[in-house]
C-alpha cells in the first residue's frame, strides 16, 4: 500500500537538466529516509490491515492497533508535507501527501468501525432472547375453541367463551407489551452509538426496523386490549414481518457490509498509490 520511492540518478545531459534531476533525486531520497524511519510501524500497519480483511471477527482487539496506525500515518503525512520539493516534484509531493492522508483516514474509519461493530452486536443481542421469551409466553396462552353444547347450555357457554377469549387476549397483550419494552431498551442502546460512515445505512435501517416493530406491536396490543378481534389477524401479520427483520442476524449483515466497504476503500487507496507510481515513472522518464 505504501509506495517506495527510489529514483536512480542518470548521468550526462544538459547542465540544467542535470540540476533538475539532482534536485528531484535529493527530494526523493529525503522522502525515502522519512519512510525508512517509520518502516517498522508501517509494516505493522500492513499486518493489521491484512488481519482485519481475513479475520474480521477478531476486530475488537484491533482497535488500539488501528489507532496507532492512524497516528503513524498522520506523522508520516506531516513529515512528507514539510519536505519542500523542487518544482518538478511538486505533483509527486501532492500525491504522496494525499496518499498518506487517505491511508490515515482509512485507519481512522477502521478505528471507529472496530469499536462500533462489537457494540452494535451487543446492543442487538437481547432481541434473540426477547423473541424466544415472546414465543414461549404466547404459546402458554390457552386460546379457547368453540365446543358443541346443549341448547339449554348455549347462553352460559357463550358467556364463558367470551370471558376465555378476553382473558387470552389480555394475556397475549401483556406478553407483547413486555416484548415491546425490551425492544425499546435496545433502541435506546443503539441511539447511544455513533456509526462510522460505512455503517450509517445499516445503522439507520436497524433503527427504522425496530421502530416498525414497536409501532405494529403497539397497534396489535391496542386491538387485543380493546377486543377488536377483527383487526388482530392483519395486525399480527404486520408485526410478525417487522419482528422477523429485527433479529441479531442484522449484526452479521452489518459486519459483512463493513468488510465490503473496507475493501472498497482499500481499492481506492490502491488506485492513488498507482498514481504515485505513475508520477514517479514520469519523472524518471522526463529527467532521463
Amino acid at each position: 500500500m505504501l509506495a517506495l520511492l527510489l529514483v536512480a540518478a542518470g548521468c550526462g545531459g544538459h547542465s540544467s537538466q542535470a540540476a533538475k534531476r539532482k534536485a528531484v533525486t535529493q527530494y526523493i531520497e529525503r522522502v525515502d529516509a522519512v519512510e525508512q524511519q517509520l518502516r517498522l510501524p508501517l509494516l505493522k500497519i500492513e499486518r493489521t490491515y491484512r488481519d482485519f480483511s481475513t479475520h474480521p471477527g477478531a476486530m475488537k482487539k484491533s482497535a488500539p492497533q488501528f489507532a496507532t496506525a492512524e497516528a503513524t500515518l498522520r506523522t508520516l503525512q506531516t513529515r512528507l508535507g514539510l519536505i519542500e520539493p523542487p518544482p518538478d516534484a511538486k505533483r509527486l509531493r501532492t500525491l504522496l501527501v494525499g496518499l498518506m492522508g487517505s491511508q490515515a483516514e482509512l485507519a481512522h474509519e477502521l478505528t471507529t468501525l472496530v469499536n462500533f461493530l462489537p457494540a452494535f452486536s451487543a446492543a442487538l443481542q437481547p432481541l434473540a432472547a426477547s423473541d424466544a421469551q415472546l414465543k414461549k409466553s404466547l404459546a402458554a396462552v390457552v386460546v379457547p375453541k368453540p365446543k358443541p353444547v346443549k341448547p339449554s347450555q348455549l347462553k352460559a357457554a357463550k358467556a364463558a367463551f367470551r370471558r376465555a377469549v378476553s382473558a387470552a387476549a389480555a394475556a397475549q397483550a401483556v406478553a407483547l407489551d413486555t416484548y415491546l419494552h425490551e425492544v425499546a431498551k435496545v433502541q435506546d442502546r443503539l441511539r447511544e452509538l455513533r456509526p462510522p460512515p460505512a455503517m450509517a445505512p445499516a445503522y439507520r435501517t436497524q433503527l427504522s426496523t425496530l421502530a416498525r416493530v414497536r409501532a405494529s406491536g403497539a397497534a396489535l396490543v391496542a386491538a387485543l386490549q380493546k377486543k377488536q378481534f377483527a383487526r388482530v389477524a392483519a395486525l399480527d401479520r404486520s408485526f410478525q414481518t417487522a419482528a422477523a427483520a429485527s433479529t441479531s442476524l442484522s449484526a452479521q449483515r452489518a459486519q459483512i457490509a463493513a468488510v465490503k466497504a473496507y475493501n472498497a476503500r482499500v481499492k481506492a487507496v490502491g488506485a492513488l498509490a498507482l498514481r504515485v507510481d505513475a508520477e514517479r515513472a514520469r519523472l524518471q522518464k522526463s529527467l532521463g
